[in-house]
């Protein structure tokens, strides 16, 4: 089953026309091993509820549905109604029938409303846009059931990207991305403190990990150059210089015609928490 969707997934980011749109699909793509591995080790299986919030597009819920069955329920919150109205196409393209998708605010939604506790809650690419990762986290935990889980990877500001042979523009590019986060509000070291935190909001720290993923060089390289100029306009409203983010962005887009051997994602802090 998972090499089925991991083929659907495909296939629609193909067909697709929106870049964006592309851009987070190959990121749940690319990432989608380390999901699973995580989840098995937790212990996941059939029947039980699982939350992916900040979902996106399509987030983990692929991977929660194939692994809680049709006896299980994956949801996936986010508070950016475009977002869940494209999460909504690609659950019915791939055929995901006990996934549901909800519109809202983690902080406004009463965990009551969504039914039972939940078993696990992931977040991937989430609490780092936080301005209070750690509150983030325990309004999390507030959506799950005692004894169960919650699963964080998010990318770390350091040490950025890497390839082979070394690109100083990778570099580059990771330093634009949080500063734009940054001065947009988001917590510096928001990542870095969440395992010391976690015992403030009620959790259980059993695993501290971390994994790059290592892609071909157009696939790696296009995505780094996706993820620039998605975060281009809002860099530069807030005072980034348009032509520092251009002159990164094509040295990312020359080092796809060749070269290089291999090129790697973030770095991902991997955190598995348990709630007593």
């Amino acid at each position: 089953m998972a090499e089925v969707i991991t083929e659907r997934i495909s296939r629609y980011v193909l067909d697709g026309d929106d870049d964006d749109l592309r851009r987070l699909l190959r990121i749940a793509q690319v990432t989608s091993q380390e999901a699973r591995t995580a989840f098995d080790r937790v212990g996941i299986r059939e029947g039980w509820r699982a939350i992916d919030c900040g979902c996106g597009p399509i987030g983990a819920l692929a991977e929660m549905a194939d692994m809680v069955g049709p006896s299980g329920r994956a949801v996936g919150v986010d508070f950016n109604e475009p977002a869940l109205e494209r999460a909504r196409a690609v659950v019915e393209a791939l055929g995901l029938e006990n996934v549901e998708l909800v519109a809202g605010d983690i902080y406004q939604i009463d965990p009551t409303s969504l039914g039972d506790r939940f078993d696990l809650a992931f977040t991937r690419c989430f609490l780092m846009h936080q301005p209070d990762p750690v509150r983030a986290l325990g309004q999390i935990t507030t959506f799950v059931r005692p004894g169960g889980w919650v699963v964080a990877h998010e990318p770390l500001p350091t040490p950025p990207p890497r390839s082979y042979p070394h690109l100083a523009a990778l570099a580059s590019y990771w330093e634009i991305v949080h500063e734009t986060m940054e001065l947009g509000g988001a917590s510096p070291q928001a990542v870095e403190s969440l395992a010391r935190s976690a015992p403030v909001v009620g959790l259980d720290v059993v695993r501290t990990g971390g994994f790059f993923t290592t892609l071909a060089p157009r696939l790696g390289f296009d995505l780094h150059a996706a993820t620039l100029a998605a975060v281009r306009e809002r860099a530069i409203k807030m005072g980034i210089p348009p032509t520092r983010i251009d002159n990164v962005a094509q040295d990312l887009r020359a080092a796809r015609e060749g070269g290089y051997e291999w090129v790697s994602t973030p770095f991902f802090l991997g955190l598995e928490f348990r709630k007593p």
